[in-house]
């Protein structure tokens, strides 16, 4: 990726498939004089151009004659880019969006890179780094709520927090450091106790931040459902019916499930992975069987929501069996279609379910549940673009090490510059989340993900 912010980009801006409307960007120093070179001299009221404007023109281009275009003009640096900038807006079939583009580039343009009109935004402090990776979610969003979530970061919602706790902790800092000049008088600007409660304050919010990139829903990774109970308790007959197809095996036979099976249940708007583990018992040592049990007990342990399954004939408690887990725990007594033994249970569950999986009724409950708990759990989760959750742990992660260190050496009176220097590094990460710090190889690892236009 080029730092170069003095030449002249242009690049087809809308998608490669063609439409009624398509657009191409120039942006750059010379973006006003190569339009108008582009476009029909008689026809070029570009010089006295002073503010955002919209002209009707048309460009001449060569083997197609002469093209209406729409030409919004911004010549100074209140544009997307911070760049004087001009957009031409046409019919949307390609081979005009491509005869404009190389007229332009013939005119004096260059073709942009993946990724640069964004990046000279960032670089013009138009975007910090996390809403350019909010633009890079935009252009990749796959449904309704990745979508939201992408706009919301740009829009700023990642970065108003960042920005508050950057400049309390620069406060603080500074508050620190004045004391530094008055050491030999004695002279204190805050307390301990001040500091104590401030670095507190930092604290709680950078592992309110972390905890937005860690969650399941920030990471694009899907919510998951464990369904566990005894052998022969109808797991596998109920995943099969709730995917209306044979994915896992049913047999009489109890252990036939050994590994898990996954199913990726489409619910609409949400998406789930749902687990069919194998059936709990009381299994010591290292047979596959054993084993079995420590993959199911380990699948319980990260799911989202456990689908505790319990035939109705079942007489003998089997509850004990399963391990506490932190996840909400919904009860299906299954193949209902048998005679009930009236087994009063010993554990409380959120929500219960009667299903036969001969009947697809009781069924369609479950799955219009789950897409309830789903969604509901996806619109309440802290919820950040994938490719940012990604870049930002470490960094996080490091903030919070360092204010530790800094609360430790307060409370430890280890001196005022311990403290400060703590505090620094603790800055340096926050910067590193929110783009006041970078390197190289984090903005060409950004925006070589990006297309051509964006």
């Amino acid at each position: 990726m080029r730092f170069d912010t003095e030449s002249t980009l242009c690049a087809i801006a809308t998608g490669a498939e063609g439409a009624f409307r398509g657009a191409v960007r120039v942006t750059g120093p010379e973006s006003v004089a190569i339009v108008a070179r582009a476009c029909s001299p008689s026809l070029s009221p570009f010089g006295c151009i002073s503010r955002a404007t919209r002209l009707q023109q048309k460009i001449e281009l060569p083997g197609l004659g002469p093209i209406d275009v729409d030409i919004f003009v911004w010549p100074d640096g209140r544009s997307y880019t911070g760049q004087a900038s001009v957009e031409l807006h046409c019919l949307g079939n390609t081979i005009i969006l491509q005869s404009i583009q190389s007229h332009l580039i013939k005119n004096g343009a260059v073709l942009a890179q993946p990724g640069e009109f964004t990046l000279r935004a960032f670089l013009a402090g138009r975007l910090d780094l996390t809403q350019c990776e909010a633009v890079l979610g935009v252009i990749h969003a796959t449904n309704d709520r990745s979508l939201k979530v992408a706009l919301s970061q740009l829009a700023g919602g990642l970065s108003e927090p960042l920005s508050q706790l950057r400049t309390s902790l620069v406060n603080l800092l500074a508050d620190i450091e004045a004391g530094l000049d008055f050491v030999e008088e004695d002279i204190s600007f805050i307390s301990q106790s001040q500091i104590i409660s401030r670095i507190d304050d930092a604290i709680i919010v950078v592992h309110e931040l972390l905890h937005q990139m860690e969650s399941r829903a920030a990471q694009s990774v899907q919510l998951r459902v464990a369904i566990v109970g005894p052998p022969n308790a109808g797991k596998s007959s109920l995943i099969n019916a709730m995917a209306k197809r044979p994915i896992s095996i049913v047999s009489p036979e109890p252990g036939t499930t050994r590994d898990y099976v996954r199913l990726r249940l489409n619910l609409g708007d949400v998406v789930i992975d749902v687990l069919d583990t194998a059936g709990l018992e009381n299994v010591e040592g290292t047979t596959p069987r054993a084993l079995a049990q420590q993959l199911a007990q380990k699948q319980i342990e990260n799911a989202d929501l456990v689908l505790y399954c319990l035939s109705v004939d079942d007489s003998e408690s089997l509850e004990w069996q399963l391990n506490p887990s932190q996840a909400p725990m919904w009860l299906v007594r299954t193949k209902c279609d048998l005679e009930s033994t009236g087994r009063k249970l010993t554990r409380n569950y959120e929500r219960a379910f009667s299903v036969s999986t001969m009947h697809s009724t009781s069924v369609e409950r479950i799955s219009n549940d789950l897409r309830e708990w789903a969604a509901a759990k996806q619109e309440n989760a802290n919820q950040v673009v994938p490719i940012t959750a990604a870049r930002c742990q470490a960094s996080l992660s490091n903030a919070v090490q360092a204010l530790l260190h800094a609360k430790d050496a307060t409370e430890n009176q280890r001196g005022d510059e311990v403290i400060a220097s703590e505090i620094r590094l603790s800055l340096e990460e926050i910067g590193l989340v929110a783009g006041t710090v970078y390197t190289d190889d984090i903005l060409d690892a950004l925006f070589s993900r990006f297309c051509i236009g964006k």
